[in-house]
């Protein structure tokens, strides 16, 4: 039950400093019992990602957007590290037409959550222009990349498709996080957030493939510079022009 909280905390649903609604409120909106709802405030309040405080203008705080695996949603088997290869191409083959609907189907309301995603990596990014970034301006500048894939999911307005996107961004959260501390210049991620929003409202799928793969190779960069390990490579982005050498090759032979 713990999960159904922290997936609107990474959604950006509730922030930091904002108060959840009171006990009885909650439990109903989730459909579940008070003391159900009690355990699983008691495990985000030891994680230390909620405070409760008593008294007329207490109730349930939000301390920390940063989420720990296990309290993230259902259990994912551990991942090895060589199986990153298969996630990020997964991520080739998915984000870009996930955006595509998006682009189709997103509201206004939508749109402002991307909106905000993008500002809060400019506000992250801002801290850090002349130094170093630490690991919690990492984790927060995942958290903003986070919160702009799943506001992008929504607005396809597929239950399914979120859940989706949901899973593959856990699977890749750490590889995004090493990735950050990698980048010379924080500015270069919140740039492609920037460029996949002004491509999703433009609406044209040219466009938008550009942005979205300009997100990904940036990654993909920083995440081999902090490894040390080579991508696997394939070119899922020209499946026409495989296609059409297959046939001029076919025709010689």
């Amino acid at each position: 039950m713990a999960y159904r909280i922290t997936e609107a905390i990474r959604a950006g649903d509730v922030k930091v400093g904002e108060r959840l609604p009171s006990e009885q409120n909650l439990s109903e909106q989730l459909g579940v019992s008070r003391p159900t709802l009690r355990e699983a405030i008691k495990l985000l309040q030891q994680a230390g990602i909620v405070q409760v405080l008593p008294g007329s203008s207490g109730g349930i705080f939000i301390t920390s957007e940063s989420i720990p695996a296990e309290l993230c949603g259902f259990p994912l088997p551990e991942l090895p590290l060589e199986d990153i290869d298969g996630v990020l191409e997964a991520r080739r083959l998915f984000e870009p037409h996930v955006a595509r609907l998006a682009a189709i189907y997103a509201t206004p309301a939508d749109f402002e959550r991307m909106r905000d995603a993008v500002r809060l990596s400019e506000e992250i990014s801002a801290r850090f222009k002349k130094k170093k970034i630490s690991n919690e301006g990492a984790q927060l500048m995942t958290i903003a990349s986070t919160r702009f894939n799943i506001a992008v999911a929504r607005a396809t307005q597929n239950s399914m498709i979120v859940r989706m996107m949901e899973v593959m961004l856990r699977r890749m959260d750490l590889v995004r996080t090493m990735a950050v501390r990698e980048l010379g210049d924080t500015s270069q991620s919140t740039e492609t957030l920037r460029n996949s929003l002004l491509a999703i409202e433009s609406g044209k799928p040219e466009q938008i493939d550009a942005a979205t793969s300009q997100r990904i190779d940036v990654l993909e960069s920083a995440w081999e510079k902090a490894s040390g390990k080579r991508l696997r490579r394939r070119a899922l982005t020209q499946p026409s022009e495989q296609m059409a050498a297959q046939k001029t090759t076919t025709k010689r032979r």
